[in-house]
């Protein structure tokens, strides 16, 4: 079973040809971010509309989530209609010129955390939004410790700071106990990181004991799921062939953790 985290609509998909390409390619189920919208508070409602009716088609297989721009104007009353009026599953973010330790993001972190669902973050180096980059690195979801019922993720394994993203879960996992199956931090494996550091990266997680909270990603857009596919077999090579994760652990990777992250049954 496959289950793509990290997915980016562009507001023109349909949910059939979406379903198609998702069978064609072997993707049982995907999160779907909605388009960014980040200009107006009215072009941001009509991403959440547009991802809320996609999911709407297939609930099943399609989980929608609404790209949220902390910075405009009743950001939190935003979340809540996502969620509770649209029935969006989560929460997408990317820095973009502001950090996660910034006041503006305490109604949203709290209103996520009444409402239980998760926050799919970008974190690492960010080619596009001017030069956010700076405000990506995985050290600042450190405020996140003080929100300890909001499940996140931090997309790319934070590439190139992919150490500092590993220490920033150990620094989670510690706040209960060593537990990772405990931890509120979980880290979205999208690429990011090239060819030349993934299985690097990926043994460097695997042997800090975050299996239990890596989730896979490709950063595919729908009509260019090949790409997906071609990631998932990558990976399945990286993780068996070259790490050896067993299949109970590659089950998690690509179902079992993201089901988790999500609350809902494998």
């Amino acid at each position: 079973m496959i289950w793509d985290c990290h997915v980016h609509a562009a507001g023109t998909e349909s949910a059939k040809d979406l379903l198609a390409e998702m069978d064609e390619r072997g993707i049982d189920r995907m999160c779907l971010f909605g388009p960014y919208r980040g200009d107006s508070v009215e072009a941001q409602r009509e991403s959440t509309d547009f991802i809320a009716a996609l999911q709407a088609e297939a609930p099943d297989r399609l989980f929608g989530l609404a790209w949220l721009e902390p910075a405009l104007p009743g950001a939190a009353d935003e979340v809540e209609r996502a969620i509770a009026d649209k029935g969006l599953r989560g929460i997408k973010m990317i820095p973009n010129h502001w950090y996660p330790t910034d006041d503006l993001l305490v109604p949203v972190y709290e209103r996520v955390q009444q409402l239980g669902v998760p926050i799919q973050f970008h974190s690492g180096i960010l080619y596009g939004m001017q030069d956010s980059s700076r405000f990506c690195q995985p050290v600042y979801f450190e405020a996140l410790v003080h929100f300890p019922k909001v499940r996140f993720s931090l997309a790319h394994i934070s590439w190139p700071w992919c150490d500092e993203c590993i220490a920033v879960f150990g620094r989670f996992r510690a706040n209960v106990r060593g537990r990772d199956d405990e931890a509120q931090m979980w880290i979205d494996t999208t690429r990011g990181t090239p060819p030349e550091w993934r299985l690097d990266a990926l043994r460097k997680a695997v042997a800090f004991g975050c299996t239990n909270r890596m989730l896979f990603g490709s950063d595919a857009h729908p009509g260019n799921l090949a790409y997906a596919a071609e990631h998932i077999r990558l990976d399945i090579e990286l993780l068996r062939d070259e790490i050896g994760l067993d299949e109970a652990a590659l089950e998690r990777y690509f179902w079992g953790n993201c089901a988790e992250f999500y609350g809902v049954p494998d």
